[in-house]
């Protein structure tokens, strides 16, 4: 997803025969994508990851069948995730508030240790850490993250996320089908330039590699959930099929911290757009970072009013003091939909007038195509948002 790498033992060229230290002959397996015309990575298994026995289906209440709303009348609206209490793992507590064929949008309060490890199908998926930290283990190794990281999670990686003192919550965007590094902050050659708003030494890696241990993985058998076409599956295996000895290519995890963002100022004020961090189909992902504000002397540093004619946009409030909105808190997802007109709350807009910098900590999401509230969403839902306008 960002350059290729390496990690652990693989042989000088691939496609050969390749032999782990006791001289059982390892199966390689090619991790590709868009047939074989995308990014690709080669892995070295000691046990072929097929030897699944028995694959049964799962339905996870709130995430996986998602529930969208029957009715959602044209209005501003205002998700209180932080109304949702901590559950499960960190795939059982997950809860879809927003959906469309682009993106899935969706909150994790785990509130137990990781289970089962689970494999995402239908797209990849990148998770906003809003509190907590811990470790992100999947089939390419162990990659720690803290708060405040995004995590970049390549489409079909079984993994699990552990989370310090079982606890954390994290914002999910399923991409569909991909989710990653915008191309116009790439060179020709694949590199990330100089004017984009990271750089490579901003990314963190697996740091070595998944090894099996009966006291952390269990004994046989050994299960992965499986997402496809919106369904799960449980598929169980006689063997660990996560044992890697090494792999090269450029599909794997990466952890990037939201503070590590280069935002950018002008002489007014820029939309919002200019702090994209990450694009999908359809979709990009924005992080609003503190920032010295616009420079011009009779700048508005506060955001102007908006009538997208064309995407939704939706705000994720971490911390700081977002100046534009009242009555918001963090974990709040403000859902601003194409079609009709946004903008500051009353006396926001004036109050900003002469300030030079903004402490605001928040992920935006804009999409092309209308985000439609789930069943999730519409139970923790502030009503009256659309009204606090009125003065």
């Amino acid at each position: 997803m960002l350059h290729r790498h390496t990690l652990g033992r693989v042989p000088p060229k691939p496609h050969t025969a390749f032999y782990d230290e006791d001289g059982s002959l390892l199966m390689e397996q090619c991790m590709t994508r868009q047939g074989f015309e995308g990014p690709f990575t080669i892995l070295y298994f000691r046990t072929p990851p097929t030897d699944e026995f028995s694959v049964e289906s799962l339905s996870l209440a709130g995430f996986c069948p998602v529930e969208a709303v029957r009715e959602q009348p044209l209005h501003r609206r205002h998700i209180r995730t932080q109304d949702l209490s901590p559950k499960g793992d960190f795939l059982t507590a997950r809860q879809t508030v927003l959906v469309n064929k682009s993106v899935h949008i969706g909150v994790c309060k785990p509130a137990k240790p990781a289970e089962r490890f689970f494999s995402n199908g239908d797209g990849d998926e990148l998770y906003f850490v809003k509190e907590g930290s811990g470790l992100l283990e999947s089939v390419y190794g162990m990659l720690p993250f803290r708060e405040h990281d995004y995590l970049l999670i390549p489409k079909s990686t079984p993994y699990r996320i552990h989370l310090e003192g079982d606890r954390g919550t994290m914002l999910v965007f399923e991409g569909r089908p991909w989710l990653g590094i915008p191309g116009e902050y790439r060179n020709s050659y694949g590199q990330l330039t100089d004017y984009a708003p990271f750089t490579h030494r901003d990314f963190r890696l697996p740091t070595e590699l998944l090894r099996y241990d009966e006291a952390r993985h269990g004994r046989a058998p050994y299960e992965i959930v499986v997402k496809m076409s919106d369904e799960l599956t449980v598929h169980t295996y006689e063997k660990f099929p996560l044992d890697v000895v090494g792999w090269d290519g450029a599909l794997y995890p990466v952890a990037f911290n939201i503070h590590d963002y280069q935002p950018k100022t002008g002489l007014v004020h820029l939309p919002p757009t200019i702090h994209t961090t990450f694009a999908g189909n359809g979709f990009v992902v924005c992080s609003f970072v503190p920032r010295k504000t616009d420079f011009h002397p009779q700048a508005v540093p506060c955001p102007y009013g908006h009538a997208s004619a064309d995407m939704d946009e939706i705000l994720y409030y971490v911390a700081g003091n977002f100046t534009s909105r009242k009555g918001i808190d963090s974990e709040s997802i403000s859902l601003h939909p194409q079609g009709v007109a946004h903008g500051p709350h009353p006396g926001t807009y004036e109050a900003s007038i002469g300030t030079t910098e903004t402490s605001e900590l928040a992920v935006m999401c804009d999409t092309y195509e209308p985000l439609r509230l789930t069943t999730v969403a519409d139970g923790i839902e502030d009503k009256q948002y659309h009204t606090s306008w009125v003065r």
